[in-house]
């Protein structure tokens, strides 16, 4: 009974998702004028024990969500030409001690929850209730199956507002919902372009989907994040551009997502399996040139400006 085949069948490469629990402590308490009346939350170190914790309740129940799927799954997956080499369907690990493993993981998990927060007791029951359902009959239906896969996102994105002890947005919802779309619509095009004319045999869903279809859908979803997040930027920050011209992280937004389609549409992993992005150079850059950009933008430029100014000589016009 090797021990990393069970860790696999919690596929940590997949807990990144529940980093949208942090997502909030970057854009609560805004806009931050400068000189800063109080420190921002996202550098106020008490901020991060409660999201840390959360982080960890939200991988466990995902990962015991995960276990129970691929018990569901074991014959379909045994088909698969990737999936078969799993720990259930090839044989590697047991049933019995799998679904072992998913009781200890919600036991956990669940308790957790509530003494953190019973409001983050209560999304972390929905995430549940809406995996559950996604595994059980949702994800046969086109377009349905990717929106109620963003809903999972949306609500990991709003189980950090309630950790943090602030409202949430309608800014949050949209965007964590648009970008779960280009990753949902994204998978499925790789997966129809991996399986080719036996997708359907794998997931009936394939009945309903076509290229012409996801092409649509994932150009109309980058479009959507792309254009929301301009929207979001201007009316949070449209008096405020001489202080906080955050604005300048719209192109690169625009980028990061551009090559992300790119990647769709010639085939790459990454549209089946988004944690391998770390591996692409291009959103690599642009990640970090975004994280960056974005940091300076809203909590850094007037200082900036100011020690700039200060150095260079004044220019006089004759």
């Amino acid at each position: 009974m090797p021990v990393k085949d069970y860790i696999a069948m919690m596929r940590p490469h997949q807990w990144y998702k529940n980093l949208l629990v942090f997502l909030a402590i970057v854009f609560v308490e805004i806009p931050h004028t400068w000189p800063w009346e109080r420190m921002p939350a996202v550098f106020v170190l008490s901020n991060y024990p409660p999201l840390i914790v959360g982080f960890l309740v939200l991988c466990a129940v995902s990962s015991a969500g995960y276990i129970v799927n691929d018990v569901f799954d074991m014959e379909k997956d045994a088909a698969h030409p990737e999936k078969r080499e799993r720990p259930l369907p090839s044989g590697r690990a047991m049933r019995r001690t799998a679904l072992a493993l998913a009781t200890v993981l919600y036991g956990a998990g669940l308790p957790l929850s509530y003494l953190l927060n019973p409001m983050f007791f209560i999304l972390v029951l929905l995430y549940m209730v809406n995996a559950h359902a996604y595994n059980l009959k949702l994800r046969e239906w086109p377009i349905i199956d990717v929106c109620t896969i963003a809903v999972g996102f949306v609500i990991r994105a709003v189980a950090g507002t309630f950790l943090l002890g602030v409202p949430f947005t309608s800014w949050l919802i949209i965007g964590v919902f648009f970008v779960a779309l280009v990753l949902g619509f994204g998978k499925r095009k790789n997966e129809l372009q991996l399986l080719g004319e036996e997708a359907a045999l794998h997931k009936p869903v394939f009945r309903k989907y076509d290229h012409m279809l996801l092409d649509h859908a994932i150009t109309m979803s980058a479009t959507w994040v792309v254009m929301f997040y301009a929207l979001y930027c201007y009316n949070v920050y449209g008096s405020l551009m001489s202080q906080q011209p955050i604005m300048l992280t719209v192109p690169i937004a625009a980028g990061i997502v551009l090559r992300y389609v790119y990647l769709i549409h010639i085939g790459s992993p990454v549209g089946r399996k988004p944690h391998l992005a770390v591996k692409d150079r291009g959103l690599v850059f642009g990640g970090v040139l975004f994280g960056f950009t974005l940091i300076l933008t809203l909590f850094f430029w007037v200082p900036l400006m100011d020690a700039i100014t200060s150095v260079l000589p004044p220019v006089s016009v004759p």
